[in-house]
């Protein structure tokens, strides 16, 4: 499986599916950056036109766009995988500090891949589709919470185990 290939990490959580938090925002980052680098390739592959002056017969050949496809590509499974490591980590229940750290993880890795996704669109398509609101908890407080944690031993206050 790929960026493209696979489905959906999670919609909501159900009773099939309790693993899954009911508001889960790296999911959801991730879902929406996977639906934004399908339209865009479609877009590309179907109606974009190469760079005036380039020789190429279609925007798919060129060099620019196929790296920039690579690199959504690799943002999305690095996300994935930082995603699919913090669920194992909280299906197998282990310490409450690493779950929260491994979960802001793949909360940094999924918005990084949804805003590159989203800037991918726009450069390649001239659309934006419009993205969540997400200021209720910036990104560069997550950053210096697994900082602090990885380099100091630092845990986050609202990690600490009840125990």
């Amino acid at each position: 499986m790929n960026a493209l290939s696979q489905q959906p990490l999670s919609q909501a959580a159900t009773p099939e599916n309790p693993g899954v938090e009911p508001h889960d925002r790296a999911g959801d980052d991730l879902r929406r950056a996977r639906e934004l680098l399908q339209a865009t390739l479609a877009f590309v592959r179907e109606q974009a036109r190469p760079w005036p002056g380039s020789g190429l017969a279609q925007a798919s050949d060129d060099p620019y766009v196929i790296s920039r496809f690579g690199d959504l590509l690799i943002r999305i499974e690095v996300a994935a995988a930082l995603h699919e490591r913090a669920q194992a980590l909280r299906t197998a229940a282990g310490d409450v500090a690493e779950i929260g750290v491994a979960r802001a993880e793949a909360l940094i890795a999924a918005r990084q891949a949804l805003l590159a996704a989203s800037d991918a669109e726009f450069e390649l398509s001239g659309q934006r589709s419009p993205l969540p609101a997400a200021l209720d908890e910036p990104l560069r407080w997550q950053y210096q919470l697994i900082g602090n944690y990885r380099l100091n031993g630092v845990v986050p206050q609202g990690f600490r185990s009840a125990v």
